[in-house]
């Protein structure tokens, strides 16, 4: 794209190009979270692992392993992005090989067979860990690019559609993934690289959207990246100086910490409560999936009006899910699993991608543009270092304390979270976007 040729937008034509924008981020986005669903952080990933090793540590590490790959490079990104008036092939660019990594592992799990669960391990936790890596770096620029050739309300409708076309999508699909894990389909590893298979494929496709990508002028590029012992400071003094900003990095501080029991209610859904990971994976997708549905309506509606609100009511459903949990019982005693599948509706509803895109659409709308992506980056990174240790604290938690004082802990975090939520998360309505004039060039 060249800026030699600029012409004036109107109000309408600006209008034209976030419609046509939000089309392109649509399908990205669809495509990008129906991919991650049917590999489900929190439902097959953590039952996949539980098949090739019994340390509750490794099982907590994969359903977190994403978000510590996907935020953990961001702040370092952001250094290097805020350099690039243009953004778009900063995203574009890297995208296209880090998209090939679960097909890549799908197919090496199916080649590797049943017999060598250790090596299995091992690849999964490499390709996954490259994948989430991947998308940490391509994750600040496409944050940057929607929001400046997004505005607000696109945005809300584009997270909000996204949930809702994933969640009806995957409630189709549900009943089939729970054919290709149950006794009638091809049998471990077999059963799983089918999944990581059709996962990998959406992934690919995913590619093609971004291409069209239609990027607006945002910050000014800065002229030369600040070393870190400048850098570094200018970090503290944001975090001092700005006390909604530090209130939300709290939160998702705090949202890591009650998100680390996550990986665990598979696995006390079939080692405590004697469900079979036929029966309790599909289910509780299920009921996750409902959940996220009715939870992107009321985001679609509520996101674009009062993203805090919805950031308020969200962290106060997500209270409901340890607290289900525990009263949770094996079937015949009490209420059987009943509350868990209701806990599952609930997180669905509330710490599913729903709370996460609105954490997005939080920072992307506070910050202002040329300090957008160290916003991101910062938030992200403070998340990722967060992430890196729940793994641990989880699992040392479940193997020595039991699955019930995990969700105890889990269920003091999401308390602590809305209350912090509740009294300094403020919303800065966002300054009409100024965009006085774009190439006529396409992007």
């Amino acid at each position: 794209m060249t800026h030699s040729v600029m012409t004036m937008i109107s109000a309408a034509d600006r209008e034209k190009v976030y419609r046509r924008n939000f089309v392109s981020f649509l399908i990205d986005s669809i495509l990008f979270t129906l991919a991650m669903s049917i590999i489900g952080a929190n439902t097959v990933i953590p039952d996949f692992v539980r098949q090739l090793t019994d340390s509750e540590i490794l099982i907590g590490l994969s359903g977190n392993l994403f978000t510590i790959g996907f935020t953990l490079p961001q702040l370092l990104i952001a250094r290097y992005v805020v350099r690039y008036e243009r953004k778009k092939w900063w995203f574009v660019g890297p995208n296209i090989p880090v998209r090939f990594v679960i097909l890549l592992f799908a197919g090496l799990t199916a080649w590797l067979g049943r017999d060598k669960p250790s090596l299995i391990l091992a690849a999964f936790f490499i390709a996954y860990s490259i994948a989430a890596f991947g998308d940490g770096v391509v994750g600040v620029p496409w944050a940057d690019l929607a929001g400046t050739s997004l505005n607000a309300r696109w945005r809300a409708r584009m997270f909000g559609i996204t949930t809702m076309a994933t969640a009806l999508i995957m409630l189709l699909i549900s009943p089939l993934i729970g054919v290709i894990l149950g006794a009638e389909g091809p049998g471990f590893p077999n059963n799983y690289a089918i999944l990581f298979g059709i996962s990998g494929v959406i992934f690919v496709i995913s590619i093609v959207p971004g291409l069209f990508f239609h990027e607006l002028p945002g910050g000014k590029a800065v002229a030369k990246v600040p070393a870190l012992r400048e850098f570094l400071p200018d970090l503290g003094r944001v975090l001092r100086d700005d006390k909604p900003f530090r209130a939300f990095i709290l939160i998702r501080m705090l949202t890591n910490l009650f998100m680390m029991a996550a990986p665990f209610y598979v696995g006390y859904a079939t080692v405590q409560l004697g469900l079979s990971s036929d029966v309790a994976v599909p289910w509780l997708l299920s009921m996750y999936t409902v959940g996220s549905m009715v939870g992107a309506f009321a985001y679609t509606w509520l996101g674009e009006r009062n993203n805090v609100l919805f950031i308020r009511l969200a962290l106060a459903a997500s209270v409901l899910m340890p607290l289900c949990a525990l009263s949770a019982a094996s079937p015949g005693q009490g209420l059987g699993p009943l509350p868990l599948y209701v806990g599952f509706l609930m997180s669905g509803l509330a710490a599913s991608s729903n709370l996460f895109a609105a954490y997005m659409n939080w920072v992307v709308d506070y910050a202002d543009a040329d300090q957008r992506p160290i916003y991101v980056g910062l938030s992200n990174t403070v998340s990722a270092l967060v992430s890196l240790i729940t793994p641990v604290i989880g699992g040392l938690l479940a193997a020595r304390f039991g699955y019930r004082s995990l969700f105890v802990v889990a269920l003091f975090m999401a308390l602590a979270a809305l209350f912090v939520a509740l009294r300094a998360l403020r919303y800065k309505q966002p300054e009409n976007m100024l965009v006085d004039a774009i190439p006529t060039t396409p992007a």
